[in-house]
């Protein structure tokens, strides 16, 4: 004996559910799938080797001592390679102190170093800015945490050449 839903045929409101489910399923694979990786990716964009320049303030000399020439640097949130130091410079720190007759003058804080990093990497330079593989924005005076091998500093982007 065959029971009745067996031999029920689909009507148009079933074909109908069908039709929106396989459409849905096709808009979100084309729109997280396809669209998103074009875009973060700067597909109009291309890939150039850029060298820009950053600056780490109030450091002691063991942190100094851990940025070497070569050393890929990585932004701290994502994992990404932001490029390979070509350059270290250190001077020592300067702090504008308050003197006794009311005048600041920049004195030598002891032990603390300023750093200035000379990084060259891939930048993509889109109609918003300059972006590393597409995802992490580089502004000049923007603050990132990073990390290398040996140190994980706080670094400020002074400044991107062309």
């Amino acid at each position: 004996m065959v029971s009745d839903m067996a031999k029920r045929r689909p009507n148009i409101v079933d074909i109908l559910i069908i039709v929106v489910i396989v459409a849905l399923c096709a808009v979100a694979v084309l729109k997280f799938g396809v669209v998103n990786k074009q875009e973060s990716a700067g597909v109009n964009a291309s890939t150039e080797q850029r060298t820009y320049t950053a600056f780490i303030d109030e450091v002691r000399m063991a942190t100094v001592n851990a940025f070497h020439e070569g050393d890929k640097i990585f932004d701290e949130k994502t994992g990404i390679c932001l490029g390979t130091i070509t350059k270290v410079d250190h001077k020592p720190f300067m702090k504008n102190v308050l003197q006794n007759d009311g005048t600041i003058a920049a004195v030598e804080f002891p032990d603390y170093y300023s750093v200035t990093l000379t990084i060259e990497g891939p930048v993509i330079e889109k109609e918003e800015g300059y972006f590393v593989e597409g995802i992490v924005e580089m502004k000049a005076n923007s603050e990132m945490n990073v990390v290398t091998k040996y140190a994980k500093p706080v670094m400020k982007i002074t400044s991107i050449q062309e």
